[in-house]
């Protein structure tokens, strides 16, 4: 080798070492871990879709190596307490405040999406829960005024307010009835799903708008990145996952465009038929400007979800511990 050829060698080693030295000195004396990421569990780098626009669409990727502390939290919390989706009969009353940040960095799409459907099964229930009591103290004014029973004033007053929340013009409790009833969980887990992304759109992480509900004026919620000039819509915002679930089933039940879904579910329970998601789902062509594709997007999520089966799940008696403090703040 020649001389000039050695030189220029050792000046490579001598470079690479000082290179070297450097490196290990900044990660003892700053705190940086500078040692290379081990390939092995929760460690693994891996490569998620991700975008910066308002749907779950694929934009770019980016290299993730671990899952966000929130999401192994929220994992940890619904093991402890022994909550699963496999062979579920009962389902524990834990009302999330919104979804953990990391869900949408999640390698995993069956871990994905079985985390965001533990996180709405809950909601869901909870707010048919609340429309069912609703429903039962209509049906006993209703069934006072039938008895001759004179209705109380603060009993007139109040479905005085839910004819007016309800879009009710005329038709008494009768009507409110038809409006006022329960939406099948696989339905609201279905829609939740399908417009959020499973809970990874930008409208979802930010505003808690898991079912796209449109309001006007930008301080209502969030503005579309595609909106078109001279539009003054915005995606309406939630202070958490159940009041969106909770403006969605009002919607459902008063907007006039889901009159189709509304007297197919009082056609099934008047004939005693189970009122089901997928049933109900057939209704909602004009929910998306996809149409009939929109509910063959639904249908698709309940069959391979087996969402179905989450029909006519009841709450799991008693307490559950409360989540750990990384966590608290998704408390409801």
């Amino acid at each position: 080798m020649s001389s000039a050829k050695t030189g220029n060698y050792r000046k490579f080693v001598l470079a690479s070492v000082l290179g070297a030295i450097s490196l290990l000195y900044i990660g003892i004396f700053s705190g940086i871990d500078v040692s290379p990421t081990p390939v092995g569990f929760g460690h693994e780098p891996i490569v998620t879709d991700v975008t910066d626009g308002d749907s779950p669409a694929v934009k770019k990727k980016k290299p993730v190596f671990r899952r966000g502390p929130e999401v192994v939290a929220l994992n940890q919390y619904f093991k402890s307490i022994g909550y699963s989706l496999n062979d579920v009969t009962e389902v524990p009353r834990v009302y999330i405040k919104r979804v953990p940040k990391g869900l949408d960095e999640l390698a995993s799409v069956d871990e994905r999406k079985t985390l965001f459907l533990r996180i709405m099964l809950p909601l869901a229930m909870r707010v048919n829960e609340e429309i069912g009591a609703r429903r039962d103290r209509l049906m006993a004014i209703q069934a006072k005024g039938i008895s001759g029973i004179p209705v109380s004033a603060s009993d007139q007053k109040w479905v005085d307010q839910l004819m007016k929340r309800y879009r009710v013009t005329d038709g008494g409790v009768t009507a409110l009835l038809e409006r006022i009833d329960l939406i099948p969980t696989s339905l609201i887990l279905a829609q939740s799903a399908e417009e959020s992304g499973w809970g990874t759109s930008r409208f979802v992480r930010t505003g808690n708008a898991l079912f796209g509900q449109w309001a006007w004026g930008d301080d209502e919620g969030i503005v579309p990145k595609d909106r078109e000039d001279g539009k003054t819509h915005v995606i309406k915002a939630f202070g958490s996952l159940m009041d969106s679930v909770r403006a969605y089933a009002r919607n459902i039940n008063s907007h006039p465009a889901y009159q189709s879904l509304r007297e197919r579910r009082a056609t099934l329970r008047a004939n005693g038929d189970l009122i089901s998601g997928w049933d109900l789902a057939e209704t909602l062509t004009k929910y998306s400007e996809r149409g009939e594709e929109y509910v063959d997007s639904l249908h698709a999520i309940m069959r391979v979800n087996g969402l179905n089966e989450l029909d006519g799940l009841v709450f799991a008696a008693g307490d559950v511990p409360p989540p750990p403090k990384v966590l608290a703040s998704l408390e409801d």
